[in-house]
């Protein structure tokens, strides 16, 4: 004979063939809502047990509700089925079970609200967020220092000499005029410079150094990010981090969606990440396929030679794939692991000093076919 199990709010329920309640198996008032989470991540709860063992003794197969595997469960009597009769009977109904709509609305959206919670909560998240707000940031300083140094050439134009972005915002708002800022870098100007200061109002000058202080308080908390994403890094994946770095690393992450999602992509899959509309436009038009995406960011993979930039970046999607599992799963560090790739990086320039006719030619070659098969398709429509 044979016996169905379904669960709801209130606990696990036995039905017979002809939907006749055999068993029941309530959960605990004050636990109702750890019950479901337990479920909802894939356990075993205490009532589902007690429910399987005692049936078991009476009945030849169990069909049960579950979002387990099969092997999850050590009885052979078992077996699952999404839905069976037995959860559709239950669900038509619940007023028989003394089980309102409204009390099962409200726990389900208490356990949506603790799962939001426990996802935001992880530090994978807290790190993604910190990644996303440094290109933010990045785009912002950009523009910003774009209109500093329109604006400020109003004032003083020999200011255009100071090419590095971070020491030309330091020094406005660190001085308030131009004789100020040719005292603290001196080398950096000309012996004659025009003075017009007599032409400078104080309140547009004033305005132009707050404007400055701003954007360099936004740099010094960029710089608080990069340390705080370099301090999560080593905490959650010190593989990762010693291997690609930390801003890198932190990026594969954020694509991915979090560390565990990375940490279960194929290498081929991380080799490509971030060269989506490269892959796609391979897939549409027949274009050559991308070789790398994000982790040509990667000092090895950037700084090698064209042609042993795909070998490298085969190779460096391999490691990060073992690193990142080795963070997740296994909690172990190995500190060799950049020593190693970096090693493998040199015996694949050593061995490959020159390109292969696998490069050049036969690249010229397909463009060649192309350009053949594009004359044919026009004669064609011309006949």
């Amino acid at each position: 004979m044979e016996i169905y199990i379904t669960y709801c709010v209130k606990g696990f329920f036995a039905f017979n063939s002809e939907n006749k309640l055999i068993c029941e198996k309530l959960f605990p008032e004050d636990e109702i809502f750890d019950r479901l989470a337990e479920i909802d991540d894939k356990k075993i709860v205490k009532e589902e047990l007690e429910i399987i063992e005692e049936l078991s003794k009476d009945y030849d197969e169990i069909i049960i509700e579950s979002n387990k595997r099969l092997s999850d469960y050590d009885n052979g009597k078992i077996t699952i089925r999404n839905p069976n009769p037995a959860g559709e009977y239950l669900r038509a109904n619940y007023s028989e079970f003394g089980l309102d709509n409204e009390d099962i609305i409200n726990i389900y959206q208490n356990l949506a609200i603790h799962k939001i919670k426990k996802e935001s909560a992880s530090e994978d998240k807290h790190l993604i967020q910190a990644v996303n707000s440094i290109d933010e940031i990045d785009e912002a300083i950009s523009k910003l220092i774009e209109r500093i140094r329109e604006w400020y050439a109003l004032y003083f134009p020999e200011m255009d000499v100071i090419k590095n972005n971070e020491t030309y915002i330091r020094l406005i708002s660190e001085n308030k005029s131009k004789d100020d800022i040719i005292k603290a870098k001196p080398e950096a100007f000309p012996d004659n410079i025009i003075d017009l200061d007599d032409d400078i109002n104080p309140i547009d000058l004033e305005i132009m150094n707050n404007y400055a202080k701003s954007i360099y308080e936004l740099q010094q908390s960029r710089k608080n990010i990069e340390e705080y994403i370099d301090k999560k890094m080593e905490s959650i994946a010190p593989n990762l981090r010693l291997l690609v770095g930390s801003t890198l690393g932190a990026k594969l992450i954020s694509h991915a969606g979090g560390i565990k999602r990375l940490s279960m992509y194929p290498s081929s899959t991380v080799q490509i990440m971030g060269a989506e509309k490269a892959l796609f436009r391979h897939l549409k038009s027949g274009d050559r396929p991308p070789k790398y995406g994000l982790i040509y960011q990667h000092p090895q993979v950037r700084g090698s030679k064209w042609w042993n930039r795909g070998k490298i970046a085969r190779m460096l999607a391999g490691k990060i794939s073992l690193a990142v599992r080795r963070d997740v799963f296994t909690k172990t560090f190995d500190e060799n692991v950049f020593e190693e790739f970096k090693h493998q990086v040199e015996d694949i320039e050593k061995n490959n000093p020159f390109p292969t006719k696998t490069t050049r030619k036969r690249n010229e070659e397909k463009g060649k076919k192309k350009n053949k098969k594009r004359k044919g398709k026009k004669k064609r429509k011309r006949r």
